[in-house]
Parts: C-alpha cells; structure tokens; sequence
C-alpha cells in the first residue's frame, strides 16, 4: 500500500481474505520515526493543548505564507471539509493539496476551541487510541483525537484532528504530525436548528385576534396554493425524505412530502414478511427523535411504525396517495413546476418549489434482467422487491437468483415456511459477516450502548480521509474475520464464495463503493452450512418449461418459482422517468467515491440546478440530510462562499 494516496485507495481490488497485517508503520508515521516515548512520559493532554495554542497562531498567518503549514503535515496528510471552507463536500490529500486550498478559505473559520462535550468519555476533548500495540521490535500505531468547535464566518462549526507522535528534528520541531483534519458546518449565523433551547414557543398565550387551532394551522401550512409554496419538494415518503424533511423544518423552512403509499412507512412494511433491520438501532437512530425501549434489531413492521409516528411528532408536511408524473424547471424563476395526482380521485395539482430532491432511496428502479424461454417457463418469475413470503409455496422448489442480503433473507424465509427445495444461486463472492460478533466488531466504541452522543459518532465514522476509512477498516473486517472464522470456514466447505471486500475493507467498504455486494449474516449462513439452503454458482442461459439451464450447461429443474435478487438500478434512472431526457441526461451517476473520496452527486450538487438526491442507509441519511439542509438553505439565503475552489 502506498503512503501517498491514489486511485488503488478510491477503488482497491477486492481481496479474498481479510487482509492479514496491522496498519503498515509508513501508512500512519510516513517517512518520520514513530516517538511513542514522547506519549508514554508526557501528558498527553498537555501536549495536545499546547500543541492546538501553536497550530492556532499558525492558521492566522498561512494566508501570506502558506508553508508555514509544513511542519505541521504528513505527506499523507488528509484536511477533509464539509460546507466549512467551501460549499461542497470536499477532502485535500498531501501538503501540496492542503497548502493549494485551505490557506484561501481558512479565514472562514475561527480559533479551534477543544469540545469538552463531545464524548461523556474524554471530558478534556482529547483521547489516545491505540491501534496497534507494538513490540519490542515495532512501535504501535497511536494516534491522539482532538475533538473541536469553533466559530466560523458563516455560523457554528465542528470536527476533529488526529496527531501521531514522531520523533523531533529539523522537519517536526514539535513532535507531533497531523494524520487528518475534519472540519464541518453545523449551523449558518441567524438560521439556528429549533431545538433545545431554541425549540419553538408552540401555543402563544394571551390575547390573540382571531386566533386558530393547531389543527387549523397545520391545514393552512400544507395547502399550497398561489404565493404559498415549500421550499422543496421532496419525492418519495422513507428515511431520507422524513430525515432531510425533519432538518429543513428544524432550520425554519416549510417542505413537503409526496409519499405514493398510503402512510408513512409503507415502503417498508410491503417488503417481505419477515424482514427485519441487520444493522443495531445503536447505528441507525434518526436525528431528534429515538427511544431507548426501542429493540436493537426490529422488525420491518415496527421500523415502519415508528418512521409514520416520527413523521407525525414532527409535523412534517405530507401529501399521502399522491405520485409525482411530472417536474419541469423555468431557468427564469429558478423554480420547479412539479405535477401531482392523487391515487385515488385522479386529481391534478401543480406545486412550484425551488428545489426538488429525489428521496427514492440510493438504489433506483428494481433491476429485472431477461432471459430467453421466459414466457415458456410453468412457474413464477418475481423480482426481490415483489416477493411477500415463502409461506405461498410450501412444498414447492424455489430458485433465488443473486446472493446478497436480500437473497439471504428470502432463502432463509423460504425454508422457514416449509418450501420442499430452495436454492441459491450465487453469481459472484460475497463479503459475509456475523450480525453479533462481525456487527459488533465493525461499530464496537461508537455506534454501541458504551458509544458517544450520536453526532460525536457521526463524526468519528466520516471524519477520515479515505486512505485512513480504508486503514481502519481493513483493521475491523480483519478481527471479525477471526471471530467469524467457524462460519466462514464452514460456508466455504459447501462452495459458497466468500470474499473481504475491496481492499480487505469488507462489508463497509462495499456499501460506500456499490450499495451491495455482502450479507450480514441473520441465520441463512447456518442454513447453508447445514445443506438446508443449496447453493449453486453461474449465471443464467435460459428458461426450460420447468427451470434453467445455466451457461455452463448445467440444469437446475422442477422449479415452481425464481426470485430475482438482481438488485436495482442507479438512482438517476429513477428521475429521469420524472424530469425527462433533457434534464435526465445532465444528473451526474449517484453513488460511489469521486476522485478525492467523497460520494458522488448525492447529498451534493447533482449536475442540474436546484436538483438534489437524498438516500441510503439510516446512517447515512441521518448525518448527510444536515449536510444537504445547510447547502439547500445557502442557496435559498444567497450565502456565498468567497474563493471557491
């Protein structure tokens, strides 16, 4: 692995076993000598205050003289920034990037101030991790976290900076090197989140003239007509519009929601019978709003419960049983024309918001591949997203094509409700990992009951460059793998392929990269090892009467039924079918890292004005729905962001 980043750490190859060393010393400490003495016989908070007093004075000068930044970074050094230096997404890899950038723009931010609130763990704001214990032969892989607020010109900003001690010489006077810098906008100056202390007043006590009811005014606030429009109008009723539609409204801004399904919810409670959220409640809480009786794991139907009563508690505006047909921009108002229907009376309405954002999740339209002999197959062909439960075909032969999550979960459904054969046919490898020990391991000391307040959390999770995301997360798949050893061993032993995801970064790295590619493993691994669900490999030729022949010649018969879990397009096919070829062909591919390692196109700019996407995993949409809030209501405000990159 390189010590200077390049695009082996945007797309690494895939690796089929977790990736077998600690952090190379030269990736963390690059070409200086690692000084954990100068950690073990100091303070470590005194050398990260002092340090901060000297790093601060620096900042204020390196507009004139930007290399006065040198003995402060690494070759590898990382400055990654949200909305705080620019109005984008953005991370600067190695001196010369930093020293090209930020020197421009650090005037927007203020001294950096320690946040003593951050983590209920490290009271000063500062820690020490050790990653790596070392030896007598090797030194370990420590770095100390500085947790940080600061004002900017714009409003209230955090972040974090990572230092590793090294040992001093004419190139590091002061002993310690930044590893990564991560700086983020959390609010704009005068637009205050209303919460805490700024929630808001509710009823006004008094005399009020023609005074109405809440009922009455939450009637006037979602009925647009004339003059009253939202601000955005946000297409789509799951996690990421309510999230992005709960920041908005927190902020002040009136939004509104078109949701085709009859409630809130919905979306998940018509997938299969017994899906359930694999990831712990710890990692997917909603911002505002989270019960501490809520189960770590719940079923579909109570996560879909409990998105409608959120939706409800935070008076979000809804338009249920209505789907969007329509959205067209006049580049002279610099508003969309957005058409409407309601499901039911057929009725049509035009809404003109300033923005519109695509909240259809990160996945587009389902994708339904097509063989030949389809139409001559006796059976049942579905797509994942159609399937209900594997109680309509007892004593039935099911093939499941595909060997991911969803593949998982209707095998294992299958089974469960007393299918005579099921079999998985798997495509390619795929990155399993446990949902006690491999969950567990992946989120263990922030997303956990011992983690920090969940904006904290956030922040360690996206604060990293993406060689340093990489590091570590080689580092986690590396340790579940050894806790998982029986269950991959013995899914190995009944030919399922298995792999450690790009780079040995395993299932995370996988979600960043494509949104699919693993399986956290829920019970359909046992399954397998135990030859209850059977696996075969290959893609499909064609259809016979009664199964498939495989294109390695290879037949699969006497099926009654073949899910396709093939997953879903890109986001983009989506909004295309809404807004047309003309402004289709100018969005951007959404999903994936760009070159400097943020995702591309959504919760950022798209490629067409005032379009934006919103999606993927609780989260994700939880950090990210603030971010695209706070770059949504600098348009709306005319922020503007002086030296632009």
């Amino acid at each position: 692995m390189s010590v200077f980043p390049g695009v082996e750490e945007i797309t690494p190859d895939y690796l089929e076993t977790a990736y077998d060393k600690d952090i190379p010393q030269e990736h963390i400490y690059g070409p200086f000598k690692p000084d954990p003495q100068n950690l073990k016989h100091h303070d470590v908070n005194s050398l990260a205050q002092g340090w901060l007093v000297e790093f601060n004075q620096t900042l204020s000068q390196i507009a004139k003289d930007p290399n006065q930044l040198d003995k402060f970074l690494l070759p590898h050094t990382g400055w990654k920034d949200h909305l705080s230096l620019t109005d984008d997404l953005r991370t600067f890899i190695n001196p010369n990037e930093i020293k090209a950038n930020v020197p421009k723009n650090i005037d927007k931010i203020g001294e950096f101030q320690f946040d003593k609130q951050a983590d209920y763990r490290y009271p000063t704001g500062i820690s020490l991790t050790t990653v790596h214990e070392g030896d007598e032969h090797t030194p370990p892989i420590q770095w100390i976290q500085l947790y940080l607020k600061y004002k900017s010109n714009f409003g209230i900003g955090r972040g974090s900076i990572k230092l590793v001690s090294v040992e001093s010489n004419d190139d590091a006077p002061i002993g310690l090197k930044i590893l990564s810098v991560f700086t983020l906008l959390d609010e704009f100056d005068g637009i205050p989140e209303q919460i805490g202390r700024n929630r808001p007043t509710g009823t006004k006590h008094g005399e009020n003239i023609q005074r109405k009811t809440w009922l009455e005014q939450r009637s006037d606030e979602t009925n647009y007509q004339g003059d009253h429009q939202p601000l955005a109008l946000l297409v789509g009723g799951g996690q990421s519009s309510i999230t992005i539609a709960a920041r908005l409204k927190s902020f002040g801004y009136n939004v509104l929601i078109v949701e085709s399904n009859l409630n809130i919810g919905d979306n998940w409670r018509k997938r299969y019978k017994f899906l359930s959220l694999h990831d712990p409640f710890y990692y997917h809480r909603l911002p505002y709003i989270h019960s501490d009786t809520f189960p770590i794991y719940p079923s579909k139907d109570q996560f879909a419960n409990f998105l409608e009563c959120y939706a409800k508690m935070l008076e979000l505006n809804i338009w249920l049983n209505t789907s969007v047909t329509k959205a067209g921009f006049n580049s002279d108002t610099k508003k969309w024309e957005v058409s409407v229907v309601n499901n039911s009376t057929n009725d049509v309405k035009k809404i003109f918001p300033n923005h519109l954002i695509f909240c259809t999740g990160h996945s587009g339209e389902p994708n339904i591949p097509h063989f030949p002999g389809e139409s001559k197959f006796k059976g049942e062909i579905v797509h994942s997203s159609q399937h209900t439960s594997g109680a309509n075909y007892q004593g039935k032969k099911a093939l499941v094509v595909g060997a991911c999550n969803s593949s998982h979960d209707i095998c294992q459904d299958f089974y469960e409700q007393g299918i005579k054969e099921v079999t998985m046919l798997q495509r390619s490898s795929t990155c399993v990992i446990s949902s006690d020990d491999g969950v567990r391991t992946n989120c263990e000391g922030v997303f956990d009951a011992e983690g920090p307040q969940i904006d904290t959390a956030d922040v360690l999770l996206h604060g990293n460059p993406i060689w340093l995301t990489n590091a570590i997360m080689r580092q986690q798949y590396r340790k579940s793998s050894k806790l998982d050893g029986k269950l991959l061993t013995g899914l190995k032993k009944q030919g399922f392929e298995t792999n450690a995801g790009m780079g040995g970064t395993g299932l995370f790295g996988l979600y960043y990269r494509r949104g699919s590619g693993y399986y956290i493993d829920v019970g359909c691994s046992t399954l397998i090892i135990e030859n209850k669900v059977k696996v075969s490999h290959g893609e499909i030729q064609e259809f016979t009467e009664n199964g498939v022949i495989l294109k390695d010649g290879s037949k699969i018969d006497g099926l009654d039924i073949v899910v396709l879990a093939t997953g879903y397009t890109n986001m983009k096919e989506t909004a295309k079918k809404i807004v047309g070829e003309e402004i289709g062909s100018q969005l951007n591919p959404v999903w994936g890292f760009d070159k400097e390692g943020e995702f591309k196109s959504i919760w950022r700019r798209s490629g067409f004005e005032n379009f934006w996407f919103h999606g993927g995993n609780l989260a994700m949409v939880r950090y990210m729905s603030k971010r695209l809030a706070l770059q949504i209501i600098a348009k709306q405000e005319g922020i503007k962001y002086q030296n632009l990159l």
